[in-house]
């Protein structure tokens, strides 16, 4: 029996390398509804650390202005918790050499509205995680992750589907449906 408390997902709001809607790559802006969106799903569920990743100068700023805010005790009440888990990186290599410098680890799984060969489904990453392998969801703005995120990716989930022939979610709503669908509680026996 797993021990929800003891399972480890972060989650990374890729805003480059992504694609706009003509398929170019390209380097969209951090949103703050996005990122408070995130931070309450990640206190919710008890999601690791939640990653900013823009090589943009001035998204950085806006990167580091919305950490100081999450994590600002003053903001802090009973039914407000503070969010100090989030973080910044320029780029998916820098949270790898991140985590290589800390000791630590993490399967990085690329998500996609469309279906890609060889995906995992959740419920083979419900067990991965069940069984302790601590990973980290890629989640990508504007139009989706560039080709580049899936072939570096250790792995790619199955998309969400509710049979209706239409998934093109908001990075918010994706987000909220792939974490619940991995750790709703109801998931674990």
């Amino acid at each position: 029996m797993s021990d929800p408390a003891s399972i480890i997902l972060d989650l990374a709001i890729v805003h480059h390398p992504v694609r706009n809607r003509s398929g170019e790559l390209i380097a969209s802006q951090i949103d703050e509804f996005d990122v408070f969106d995130a931070c309450r799903l990640a206190l919710t569920y008890g999601v690791g650390t939640l990653w900013l990743v823009n090589p943009i100068e001035s998204q950085r700023d806006k990167a580091h202005r919305l950490i100081r805010y999450g994590a600002d005790p003053s903001r802090t009440t009973e039914g407000r918790p503070v969010f100090d888990r989030m973080r910044y990186a320029p780029t998916l290599e820098a949270i790898a050499a991140q985590l290589t410098e800390e000791g630590l680890t993490r399967t990085f799984v690329a998500t996609s509205a469309t279906a890609r060969s060889g995906s995992i489904s959740f419920a083979t990453l419900r067990g991965r995680l069940a069984a302790g392998e601590a990973c980290m969801l890629l989640l990508g703005k504007a139009s989706g992750l560039a080709d580049s995120v899936f072939e570096a990716a250790d792995a790619c989930l199955e998309p969400i589907d509710a049979a209706t022939g239409y998934n093109h979610l908001s990075v918010r709503s994706a987000m909220a449906i792939l974490v619940d669908r991995l750790l709703a509680r109801a998931e674990f026996p």
